[in-house]
């Protein structure tokens, strides 16, 4: 096969600039992030620097950031990929713009690419956007400006509040414009405060990102042009749940399907604010698609919507799904354990957004008579589909509707809903 799509995203002054040899490429390989790919040299010096040393589409990139690179760090603990991730750290400041371009290259004109990376956020707050990939096409000659249709440049969905790992992108044409430079940003706009990581950095042909990271094969750690083939990581316990729960729980998070946070303190009860995580987390993986693309393609979804007591994306996202509600009060009190009840009403809930039909016959309970009657359906229906079985083993059993739900418990019927449906 001919040499395919080869580059090598990196930052600053010692790194390789993205290259075509042939239009039959799909994927680059991933960038090794290491320090020595990421040389700060100051900000708003990358468009001269790159015209005064001649090195359009040869090796140049310049780091730059609002508050001069403070909180753009390496992180060895939290990590998607490899050894390290880029990580943007944001403190209380309007001045909240933490950016850098990771490579220039002249691409092939007409053609649609897609930009692409793996991103985690902690407590990301943003009166505008939040944690993001983009993509700015800008020219030096014969004087600095915009390319058209770049205007701004194109971004991704940004993030905020507390996500794990989410894949994404942003996609772009290349203009019929032979002085473009393009500049490959991530980092976050508009924020005011939280931290976002960045790894597995990809530039794919096309218009639909690559989820199936297997088929991308990363750089060798030394940084040489040596693929390693990354290691199968088995799934990790953080203590001990019930020994009934402990085998879906290892399925669950080798599935991918529990936040980071939740997958400890396996025998507690389970807050509404992670009850969320995990919904929204199990219908990401089940679409396929950001939950902000879903939300979009829901006809039921609302808008607008807020809480005074929390601006969790997931809350936020779960609410406009119309999966949970708020209290009385306008407050979502997210620290709140739920019940079996309420959690059955999200569980199928989650299934109708994923297009599920949750129409189900009626199911005997001998404790009916404490099963509130907007719940009834909800659990008939996770019931029947085999999510969430009765308390007892008598005939007919318990349902315990107003019992709380554990986390291993939520982890478990997660699962059995990410297979049912």
């Amino acid at each position: 096969m001919k040499k395919a799509l080869s580059i090598m995203l990196a930052v600053l002054l010692m790194m390789s600039l993205f290259s075509l040899t042939s239009a039959s490429a799909e994927v680059q390989n991933l960038l090794p992030i290491t320090e020595e790919n990421f040389v700060n040299k100051g900000y708003g010096v990358y468009i001269p620097h790159y015209v005064e040393n001649g090195l359009l589409g040869k090796e140049a990139g310049i780091w730059r950031s609002s508050d001069d690179n403070e909180g753009v760090t390496f992180d060895t603990e939290t990590v998607k990929f490899g050894k390290q991730s880029i990580k943007v750290v944001r403190g209380e400041s309007e001045n909240s713009c933490v950016s850098f371009p990771v490579a220039i290259g002249h691409l092939e004109i007409g053609k649609t690419y897609t930009f692409q990376a793996y991103v985690k956020t902690s407590k990301v707050i943003s009166a505008s956007s939040g944690a993001f990939l983009s993509v700015e096409a800008k020219a030096v000659v014969p004087e600095y400006r915009w390319v058209a249709g770049f205007e701004g440049g194109v971004s991704s969905v940004p993030l905020t509040g507390t996500k794990d790992w989410q894949l994404l992108f942003s996609t772009f044409t290349v203009p019929d414009d032979p002085d473009a430079i393009f500049i490959f940003n991530l980092g976050m706009f508009g924020t005011f405060n939280g931290t976002a990581w960045f790894d597995g950095l990809a530039l794919v042909e096309g218009d639909t990102p690559i989820e199936d990271y297997e088929s991308i094969v990363p750089y060798a750690d030394d940084n040489t042009d040596t693929p390693a083939t990354p290691a199968p990581v088995a799934p990790t316990l953080n203590g001990e749940p019930s020994a009934w729960a402990k085998e879906e729980i290892l399925k669950a998070l080798e599935a991918d399907l529990v936040p980071e946070h939740v997958n400890s303190n396996y025998t507690t009860d389970i807050t509404r604010s992670d009850f969320c995580d995990l919904i929204i987390k199990m219908i990401e993986k089940k679409s396929g698609k950001a939950i902000a693309d879903v939300i979009a393609g829901y006809a039921d979804a609302k808008a607008d919507v807020s809480f005074p007591d929390t601006d969790s994306a997931n809350v936020i996202a779960a609410a406009k799904l119309g999966i949970v509600n708020g209290r009385s009060s306008g407050a979502f009190d997210p620290t709140a354990n739920i019940t079996r009840q309420e959690a059955a009403k999200m569980l199928a809930l989650a299934a109708k957004v994923l297009g599920a039909d949750i129409t189900a016959s009626e199911v005997a309970f001998a404790d009916a008579d404490d099963i509130y009657a907007w719940a009834k359906e909800f659990i008939y229906y996770v019931n029947t589909i085999g999510v969430m079985n009765g308390t007892s083993t008598t005939t007919p059993p318990n349902f315990s509707p107003l019992r709380t739900y554990t986390r291993e418990q939520s982890i478990l019927t997660v699962y059995r809903l990410f297979n049912a449906i």
